[in-house]
């Protein structure tokens, strides 16, 4: 049974960490309510490994806990195609297109969103770092714990595999605009 004083330990912590944790989440899945989910699935997580051990940095645990099942979150999801659809179609947009084009776009997506899939976990990782949050080569190789040049490997790898698919682009382009 817990004494008193870790109760108040966790409750402080969770009280000084979640409404950031939460923010921070929410701009990697693109909603809140499973930002909110997953972080406290964190502290719960959290809660459970502090019972028999100490966690001397619970700041970089949580927000590295976190970031870690925001990422697994969006990869096991849909949500990517959502957020980049721009990026991978500039083009045209979702309202000016034949329902025939949507279908080769949707094709091309699930091709793309396979291709991040089979990408080493942590090249992957380093991956949707920074396309999806945005992190610079530095911020990814001290959160990640990895050198900057680590980094930048990893994000040639997961763009050499990515080309395959993007070189293709504007053949699939003129195939779907035939459909019009």
């Amino acid at each position: 049974m817990l004494k008193k004083q870790g109760l108040k330990y966790f409750e402080e912590i969770f009280r000084s960490h979640h409404s950031d944790l939460c923010r921070h989440v929410a701009r990697i899945v693109q909603d809140m309510d499973a930002a909110e989910d997953i972080v406290q699935d964190v502290f719960i997580s959290y809660w459970d490994k502090s019972k028999g051990t100490i966690i001397e940095n619970p700041h970089a645990y949580l927000y590295r806990a976190c970031i870690n099942k925001a990422l697994n979150y969006v990869s096991s999801t849909t949500r990517r195609a959502e957020i980049n659809n721009d990026a991978f179609l500039p083009d045209l947009s979702a309202d000016t297109r034949s329902p025939e084009q949507d279908m080769g776009f949707r094709e091309l997506e699930k091709q793309v969103q396979a291709l991040i899939e089979t990408l080493p976990p942590v090249c992957k990782k380093v991956f949707l770092l920074s396309r999806y949050e945005e992190m610079s080569h530095k911020e990814i190789a001290a959160f990640l714990g990895i050198s900057p040049n680590t980094v930048d490997n990893h994000i040639k790898k997961a763009l050499a595999i990515l080309r395959k698919i993007v070189l293709h682009l504007p053949l699939l382009l003129h195939i779907i605009n035939q459909f019009c």
